[in-house]
């Protein structure tokens, strides 16, 4: 075997991380599209605006593009875990986790089949919020999809369940709570950072669509469609903004309470304490840290001084790679950043000045909007690059449960080949059906001789 000298676990932890980054940017975009369509739709209904009903209408083309590419890259990734890392889909089949896995096909179901009716037979609802009505089970359908994909994740760093300490002794699976893996003690903080942080990288890049084809366009109409979408964008980006520095304080808290390696780790604490400073990048020489810069006492201040956990404090054979504490700097001054952009953004407006209007801020929106993608691929990282060496903390790690066959080497490599052109085509081609065809034609109703206000 050629490759049979290759590291196949470090390739199969590559090769996974690089289809979940490739796959949750998709998924943000179709979360972003399913949110924003519900609240045209609202706002069509309740104020009778034309626009809005129009926005709709071209909002939904490239829904369904991200809806049934994210599907399949879904797909990708469910044979991925089943290919890549059987001894954990072996434990995950052993206990409750697997019935997250049915209800994700249920959630999946729902979104799937009131798609196509609001798609193909939207126009047939004339009640005034029954178009409305039709978005919500897609919206919950799809928030429900990354819900229970995250209760799986919070499962993988607290787990639950079963007996795990029997499991570790002599690898039997008893005692199985097939309930139990729903809510674990890390359940709640992460899965309202995904549906903060998810959304708002979605919805910010939209508005980075907006805010240019406002500036490019010349008709009064066009202006008005992209004027009213950027005003929704901009609106539930504040909103998820302020939600998502909430979520992050819960989890950091819960990190130093169930997963304080990591936590240690990511702060780059060496020592353990109660009055730690936040060290800002640098790095680790021993026990001392080398480079960056402190910020004394500012750590034990947002902990309320509670004892902190230190590197000292495990073995150095299960610290996970320590550019975790870069990768978690830049994720969270990266959110700082962005939260302090969208709120100057939204108080100009709210004073009138019309930062739409000005080439300077529209080329910021630009900036911040494809940050925001920076800072949710390094949240990711920073998530499951701490949970190593584990797959499932303190239970599995991942040499334990990765197929190191060979022969997964040249798949792997055509798949990432394959994701290079995929994601970069998917969002050409969704502006492409967001402009298939004349305004006029959206602007004058859902279907021929149907009023667009319903």
């Amino acid at each position: 075997m050629p490759f049979v000298s290759f590291p196949m676990v470090e390739f199969d932890r590559f090769l996974f991380a690089f289809t979940v980054a490739s796959h949750i940017l998709l998924v943000s975009v179709s979360i972003g599209l399913a949110l924003l369509i519900s609240v045209v739709e609202f706002l069509s209904a309740r104020t009778h605006d034309r626009y809005y009903g129009a926005l709709a209408r071209r909002l939904v083309r490239p829904f369904v593009i991200s809806f049934g590419v994210g599907t399949a890259s879904g797909i990708v990734m469910a044979v991925e875990l089943v290919n890549l890392f059987p001894g954990f889909m072996t434990l995950v089949s052993k206990t409750g986790v697997i019935a997250i896995f049915y209800v994700e096909v249920f959630a999946f179901f729902i979104e799937t089949v009131v798609l196509v009716v609001y798609v193909y037979f939207g126009s047939s609802f004339r009640a005034r919020y029954s178009r409305f009505a039709l978005t919500l089970p897609i919206v919950v359908g799809t928030l429900l999809s990354a819900v229970l994909i995250t209760m799986v994740n919070a499962w993988m760093n607290t787990p639950n369940g079963f007996d795990l300490s029997a499991y570790v002794a002599n690898g039997t699976v008893s005692g199985v709570d097939p309930w139990a893996p729903f809510l674990t003690v890390s359940t709640g903080y992460e899965v309202l950072q995904v549906l903060t942080a998810v959304p708002l990288t979605g919805l910010m890049l939209i508005g980075l669509f907006f805010g240019y084809r406002y500036l490019r366009s010349t008709g009064a109409d066009g202006r008005a469609l992209f004027l009213r979408g950027l005003r929704v964008t901009i609106a539930a980006s504040l909103v998820l903004v302020v939600l998502s520095i909430f979520a992050g304080v819960l989890e950091i808290e819960g990190l130093y309470a169930y997963q304080p390696l990591k936590y240690a780790a990511i702060e780059l604490n060496p020592q353990p304490g109660t009055n730690l400073p936040i060290t800002l990048f640098g790095s680790l020489s021993g026990t001392t840290i080398v480079g960056g810069f402190q910020l004394p006492g500012l750590q034990g201040m947002i902990t309320h001084h509670v004892m902190l956990p230190g590197l000292s404090q495990y073995p150095s054979s299960d610290w996970p790679p320590l550019i975790v504490h870069t990768t978690f700097d830049i994720m969270v001054l990266g959110g700082i950043l962005i939260g302090l952009f969208v709120v100057s953004y939204a108080a100009l407006w709210a004073a009138g000045r019309r930062p739409y209007e000005r080439r300077l801020w529209t080329y910021l929106l630009a900036a911040f909007g494809l940050l925001t993608v920076i800072v949710m691929e390094f949240g990711w990282a920073t998530d499951e690059i701490g949970r190593q060496p584990w797959i499932v903390y303190n239970v599995l790690t991942v040499s334990q449960a990765a197929n190191t066959s060979s022969a997964l080497l040249v798949p792997g490599i055509v798949i990432v080949l394959f994701y290079l052109l995929l994601v970069p085509f998917t969002f050409y081609f969704m502006i492409r059906v967001f402009d298939g065809r004349p305004l006029e034609v959206d602007l004058s109703g859902p279907g021929v001789g149907h009023d667009a206000n319903y």
